[in-house]
């Protein structure tokens, strides 16, 4: 088991329980983000599952998408609309 391998599996672990445990409180629902936390549940699931793919470059860059969603998921409390307000025009 590789260094790689545990860091996803972590970063993982923290993205699917942070998504889990979101409350929208006063928040509107939105079914289009809802759908994307979805999304991003089944893929870290899967991830988290079957591993990062067999190659050493494929491996680091899952292992810091991850890292980084796990970050970006954890500073905006868990709310998915949050990590796409800077792509979105004024």
């Amino acid at each position: 088991m590789s260094i790689t391998y545990l860091i996803t599996i972590a970063a993982s672990l923290v993205v699917i329980g942070r998504l889990l445990t979101f409350r929208r409180l006063d928040g509107r629902y939105r079914p289009g983000i809802s759908l994307v936390a979805w999304l991003i549940i089944v893929a870290a699931t899967c991830i988290a599952i079957f591993g990062p793919p067999p190659s050493i470059a494929g491996r680091w860059i899952i292992s810091a998408a991850m890292v980084a969603l796990a970050i970006g998921l954890i500073r905006t409390g868990g709310n998915v609309a949050h990590l796409f307000r800077p792509l979105r025009r004024q």
